[in-house]
């Protein structure tokens, strides 16, 4: 065997392990519960490190949004762990989600489309952490990279560079996201009805979040997370006017990604929140807060004790501190 394979050996069985540690994480917090879980939180798994920095808030928040709201239906969610009632949110200073998005959508048009070259990888060093983290509550940096045409990525383990290469369904099943992305249409209204005959598709009692408009907002809003590096301008500039559309869009200009920076939350009430530059309006984090109604909830256990903590607490946290083109793997 090869020195390269026995590394990718290597790092498969500790990626499995991750893997296999946060579905049964995910398992445990959703026990008792009746809706599809294992469907829904495998299934978001099985798709792959090549994705996972696609998915990884995605489907924490998923599985908070669905245990939550499908035990909400037999049971109210208290303040702390005394019984006493939940805290009222913190005030915060909110905005015209119009306004904020419509800047963001001017300013997407104004960036140069970008054209990657045959062969390039996109590269992200991220920072993960909160209560509910696969790694807790302390900063937890990564650095991975991902082939655009689907074959390969890589990641960072123990200061070596580890590659895993794809063939076959799995690399195909990549690259045709990546494609389907990168053609999404630029005309808001097309792209529009297209998010909600997405979210239609699904019936109500299966989606993430059972509200239509808040089930498009995070359908949107992940179709900007998704593709930070090769979706073309005018396809984010008219995903912004899209969220901008959307009933019941909340946004929060004084909030600090996981890295600290100032950024804008962009939420439909479900505790999920995006996070976008200030500057850019570039999207570059996701994470959950406490809302005082979203925590999961076991028909056994109860509920999950780490919510026991005010309202507005970040309970998860997925940051990008860096992501951009690059044509190999290791190059930062």
């Amino acid at each position: 065997m090869t020195r390269e394979g026995d590394a990718e050996m290597q790092g498969e069985a500790g990626m499995n392990a991750v893997e296999d540690r946060l579905a049964e994480a995910m398992r445990r917090t959703a026990e008792g519960l009746e809706p599809p879980l294992d469907g829904l939180i495998t299934g978001g798994i099985a798709r792959g490190r090549r994705r996972r920095f696609r998915n990884r808030a995605g489907i924490a928040a998923s599985a908070v949004t669905v245990a939550a709201v499908t035990a909400g239906a037999v049971a109210v969610v208290g303040g702390g762990g005394d019984g006493t009632a939940p805290p009222r949110p913190p005030a915060v200073q909110l905005v015209s989600a119009t306004q904020v998005l419509g800047k963001a959508a001017q300013t997407a048009e104004a960036r140069p489309p970008v054209r990657p070259r045959p062969g390039q990888w996109w590269y992200t060093r991220a920072v993960e952490m909160g209560p509910t983290a696969e790694h807790g509550p302390e900063p937890h940096y990564s650095e991975d990279w991902i082939k655009l045409d689907g074959s390969q990525d890589a990641s960072l383990l123990n200061g070596k560079l580890v590659i895993y290469r794809h063939t076959g369904a799995g690399a195909k099943s990549s690259k045709a996201e990546t494609d389907r992305l990168m053609s999404l249409p630029g005309d808001p209204r097309k792209l529009r009805a297209l998010v909600y005959k997405e979210v239609d598709a699904t019936p109500a009692r299966e989606r993430m979040i059972k509200d239509r408009d808040g089930q498009a907002f995070r359908v949107a809003a992940q179709m900007l997370w998704d593709a930070p590096v090769t979706m073309p301008p005018a396809t984010q500039a008219a995903l912004y006017r899209v969220l901008a559309a959307i009933p019941g869009v909340q946004v929060d200009r004084n909030v600090k990604d996981g890295a600290g920076r100032s950024a804008i939350a962009l939420s439909h009430g479900s505790g999920e929140q995006f996070l976008l530059d200030p500057a850019t309006y570039q999207m570059v984090a996701q994470r959950t807060v406490n809302t005082g109604r979203n925590a999961p909830i076991s028909a056994t256990k109860g509920k999950d004790p780490r919510y026991n903590v005010p309202v507005g607490t970040v309970m998860y946290s997925l940051t990008r501190v860096v992501t951009k083109l690059v044509d190999r793997a290791g190059q930062r």
